[in-house]
């Protein structure tokens, strides 16, 4: 009886310990056909120091990143991938504003990317 009120208590801290993250976030990437914009949020009690992400995958084709602290179309950097890749991204960020993560597919057609990003 014991065992079961334990292993229920376990599955209890799992299930609470999952929650929807806003500085955090995984996504794979495999419709090349339009891109994907995404943001990362700070929580205002946390204190941050860098802005991770880290690219896996591959294109039959040039593929861009870019970083941002605003939403938009056409930046002014990119990180540019093409075949297969591994790659980490990572900038100073001391949680000023959201951070912008765009994955234009560029040149590329098919693929299949791998992103994972935080604060």
């Amino acid at each position: 009886m014991i065992k079961n009120y334990i292993r229920l208590f376990t599955i209890l801290i799992l299930l609470c310990s999952c929650e929807n993250s806003t500085d955090k976030k995984e996504v794979t990437i495999d419709n090349f056909d339009k891109k994907f914009i995404d943001s990362l949020i700070p929580n205002p009690d946390e204190n941050y120091s860098v802005f991770y992400a880290k690219i896996k995958g591959y294109s039959n084709d040039k593929i861009r990143l870019s970083i941002s602290p605003v939403k938009i179309e056409n930046p002014k950097s990119y990180y540019y991938f093409i075949g297969d890749f591994e790659e980490e991204v990572r900038l100073d960020y001391y949680g000023e504003s959201n951070k912008y993560i765009s994955f234009d597919p560029y040149k590329a057609t098919q693929g299949k990317v791998k992103l994972k990003y935080q604060l």
